[in-house]
């Protein structure tokens, strides 16, 4: 239905990949286009947005028809089926093939496989570092189906009603993050360890996609507000929507963003980055959300390019595997750390990195994925009532 967004999702692993080989080579800290290199951590603000809209949308829905939400068993099976075979694998070639930590204690197995490193210090290994934006991701999972009941349960069955009530849940939401955010800041000015890894530090991501999911369907109604009408509008501006999200990016990647590095901003800073990444998520996904999804303008043309839509169907194995592959490409060519070759290990990253996803896919995740919705479908036909006779 949105033939758009496996292409917002290539784009959002390739950035992830990209500032890791940024910062792994040192180009991240070149005067001009390190900066620009190094915030393309954004993809990962991209993967929530996206997460936000497309598992909230079924909720919406639901709450404005008044209809049967989604069923707990199948969605947390679904979800459980697409995240964890694929990251387990991952886990367990990393820890037994990287020799950071040789033999790796039980507790460090324990810790990764259960996705619980963001919330006990001194867990980070080597090539799995990029998985605490999936602890946070899967925090989401969890807290989904409770978020969307308290957005959803006033005004069931009134589509005018209930998309304000939601909207008003999921303002909510995004002000505790901000809360959250401006308290730490305010006592410990700037990060506080993994604290700002925790989903209540990117809560307003998720509720950026949640409140897009809640227009479309709004829109999908007879006499949707004016003002959804005038975001169709501006989506439909592909140039003015990527233009916006561009100079605000750069905006970003200033000093007022802070450093580029590992070390802390200042609390004003880290707040300036992390609403920046919000409103160039608005802007950069506004066409894939509610534009021309034709192949008329070049931006859809290239985001429905067969090579891009299947990038971003092994998005999530790019994204698992880059940086234990990355890792690797090091260590076999000898290569110093922050010592330059930029290209070339970004070209070679990119195709070890496509391999191992296209591998994962087909060997893992698609046929758990299918597996997964056949027994879905079959455990919600067991409980449909019987025909009258």
């Amino acid at each position: 239905m949105f033939p758009l967004l496996d292409g917002y999702r290539a784009i959002a692993a390739l950035l992830v990949l990209t500032t890791h080989v940024a910062f792994t080579t040192g180009e991240s800290f070149s005067p001009v286009v390190g900066p620009l290199l190094g915030r393309m951590d954004f993809g990962v603000t991209l993967f929530f947005v996206l997460s936000g809209f497309l598992l909230y949308r079924p909720w919406a829905r639901s709450a404005m028809a008044a209809s049967s939400p989604p069923r707990l068993g199948t969605y947390a099976l679904r979800r459980s089926g697409r995240i964890l075979p694929a990251y387990w694998a991952m886990v367990v070639f990393t820890i037994l093939v990287l020799p950071e930590i040789q033999p790796v204690p039980w507790d460090f197995w324990v810790v990764h496989l259960g996705l619980l490193h963001i919330y006990i210090p001194g867990f980070t290994l080597e090539g799995l570092t990029q998985t605490w934006s999936l602890a946070t991701e899967v925090s989401f999972y969890v807290l989904l189906p409770l978020l969307a009941w308290l957005a959803g349960r006033r005004h069931r069955g009134d589509p005018s009603r209930s998309s304000k009530s939601q909207l008003w849940v999921i303002a909510g939401l995004a002000t505790l993050t901000w809360v959250f955010i401006i308290g730490r800041s305010t006592l410990f000015d700037g990060g506080t360890g993994l604290s700002g890894l925790w989903i209540i530090s990117h809560l307003d991501w998720f509720a950026v996609g949640m409140t897009a999911a809640v227009v479309s369907t709004r829109l999908e109604r007879p006499d949707p507000p004016r003002w959804m009408n005038r975001v169709v509008d501006l989506a439909r501006e592909t140039p003015i929507c990527l233009g916006a999200a561009a100079a605000i990016y750069v905006i970003a990647a200033t000093p007022l963003g802070g450093p580029i590095d590992l070390v802390d901003g200042t609390g004003t800073q880290i707040a300036v980055k992390h609403a920046a990444f919000a409103i160039i998520a608005i802007f950069f996904l506004l066409p894939g959300f509610f534009g021309r999804w034709d192949a008329g303008s070049t931006w859809s043309r290239f985001l429905q390019h067969p090579v891009v839509v299947y990038l971003g169907t092994i998005s999530y194995g790019i994204f698992l595997w880059h940086l234990v592959l990355l890792r690797l490409i090091v260590d076999v060519f000898n290569l110093s750390i922050f010592g330059g070759g930029f290209i070339p290990v970004l070209i070679a990253t990119v195709l070890v990195s496509v391999l191992a996803a296209t591998a994962s896919w087909f060997v893992l995740e698609r046929p758990v994925q299918r597996w997964t919705h056949r027994r879905g479908n079959a455990t919600g036909r067991q409980r449909l009532p019987s025909p009258a006779p």
